[in-house]
């Protein structure tokens, strides 16, 4: 995250506001490369770009647009923006980053804005729509954010194979990633959807003030905000994977119309394994009111590991008829569950190689068998013991929630840019700000498709 901390400023009185705001992309890169690549390019998808800068300046403007359509703000909010190498390898790569250009603190509103909060840190976008003023810092940056993407996604030695989708239409391809998703993504980081300059990891604050954010953010284990909290329990709460929640109102109010119901995996004999939640795929069946089986781990054809599911399973294996265990690795969770349903089995069930649960995710319209995700514990439980169980769908609780409320992502083991400001990865469907770009994600910020939109509400915009 990129910020700078500024304490006070200047007033000045604007218009009332409209409906809508104005974002606006500023494009910071030199002639002929990022945004000015002279590179021919093919309409596709919407886009009518006809070179590769243009045509990656107009999913830039086209996620402002969809963003500004979504908030209400009679001030400009400025992108700067760039498209550029960023680190990357064969096989990973940053895809971007964004955040607020400036963090803002008791600032006074000009005449019929509001006051911010006191000793509490807001994102300048949202500090200048509340208090109704362009808080000046410097004339020469008037930036509210700032951004960077990877203009080498799919050349060789950055993500071989890939490359961006620079479509508008989210019909990207399998070897493709959706540019416009990951721009909603980090614009949504640079509105505020982020801790803001608190450190997540060790949960210092400066000036020991709060983020905006932290108002909202609730440990169910302790029942403290992190508004209350220690700087220890901050960074104790950012890796309490499953039981940080966002409290917001507006978000938690449209979860039954975002996300799907939850699943479990239920031990009936032996029933020593009790009630296990489960996630559900983004991929094969929806998951039924409930299905019964014995849980069988067969060992698959060969590889690395025989019980990863990855190789097609031999004739006359236990799949056929069965709950199928596979663990976590090696190949794709598509691929896992093809070669269970191949093998005949009812349902497959991806058991994590970490701690915490796994979320599969995939596209493959094939796959008509449930699949879910578990715990690496569940799984190592159920090779132990040969158990017959009900999968189920969990009337009582949306995927991605813990008491209904949705969760942050804060697994046990810190993830540097990851942990606390996103949403955490059970949630079903796939949401925009978590921390992994989904195929199955649409360009909608809000509900019923999305919550980004009223996790904002619930901090002010």
């Amino acid at each position: 995250m990129l910020a700078r901390l500024v304490a006070t400023l200047l007033l000045l009185t604007l218009p009332l506001p409209a409906l809508g705001a104005d974002v606006i992309v500023i494009n910071g890169d030199a002639p002929g490369v990022g945004f000015n690549d002279p590179t021919p390019a093919m309409p596709i998808g919407g886009n009518f770009g006809t070179t590769v800068g243009q045509q990656a300046l107009n999913v830039f403007q086209f996620a402002a647009d969809r963003w500004g359509a979504n908030l209400i703000s009679d001030q400009p909010i400025q992108v700067i923006a760039f498209f550029m190498p960023l680190s990357c390898t064969a096989t990973s790569g940053v895809l971007g980053a964004a955040g607020a250009f400036v963090y803002f603190a008791n600032v006074p509103p000009a005449r019929s804005g509001k006051a911010l909060a006191a000793n509490t840190w807001y994102p300048a976008a949202l500090a200048e729509k509340l208090t109704k003023q362009d808080i000046v810092v410097d004339p020469t940056e008037p930036f509210e954010i700032i951004s960077f993407f990877n203009s080498e996604l799919g050349k060789p030695g950055c993500l071989t194979g890939n490359g961006w989708y620079y479509g508008l239409d989210n019909q990207q391809p399998a070897n493709r990633i959706d540019l416009l998703a990951v721009v909603l993504h980090e614009f949504g980081h640079g509105l505020g959807f982020s801790a803001g300059p608190t450190n997540t990891n060790t949960g210092a604050r400066p000036l020991n003030f709060p983020s905006v954010w932290e108002r909202h953010m609730l440990d169910v284990s302790s029942g403290k905000r992190w508004l209350d909290m220690t700087q220890a329990e901050r960074a104790a709460s950012a890796r309490n994977d499953l039981k940080l929640v966002w409290a917001g109102q507006k978000a938690s109010n449209v979860v039954p119309s975002v996300l799907d119901f939850g699943a479990e995996l239920v031990a009936l004999e032996p029933d020593t394994l009790g009630s296990n939640e489960a996630v559900p795929a983004n991929f094969g069946a929806k998951m039924p009111p409930y299905l019964k089986g014995l849980v069988t781990a067969p060992n698959d054809g060969g590889g690395p590991s025989l019980q990863d599911g990855c190789e097609p399973f031999p004739a006359g294996s236990d799949a056929a008829g069965a709950i199928v265990l596979m663990n976590r690795g090696v190949c794709t969770f598509v691929q896992k569950a093809l070669n269970a349903q191949n093998a005949g089995a009812i349902a497959a069930v991806i058991a994590n190689n970490v701690a915490g649960l796994v979320s599969p995710t995939g596209t493959d319209p094939s796959i008509f068998i449930p699949v879910v995700g578990v715990t690496q514990a569940l799984g190592a439980q159920l090779r132990a013991t040969p158990t017959f169980a009900e999968l189920r769908r969990n009337t009582n609780a949306r995927a991605g929630t813990a008491f209904n409320l949705p969760r942050l992502y804060a697994p046990l083991t810190f993830a540097p840019g990851s942990s606390v400001s996103h949403w955490d990865v059970t949630a079903t469907p796939s949401l925009l700000m978590e921390p992994a770009i989904t195929p199955d994600l649409t360009s909608s910020v809000k509900n019923p498709e999305d919550l980004t939109r009223r996790l904002l509400t619930d901090i002010g915009w």
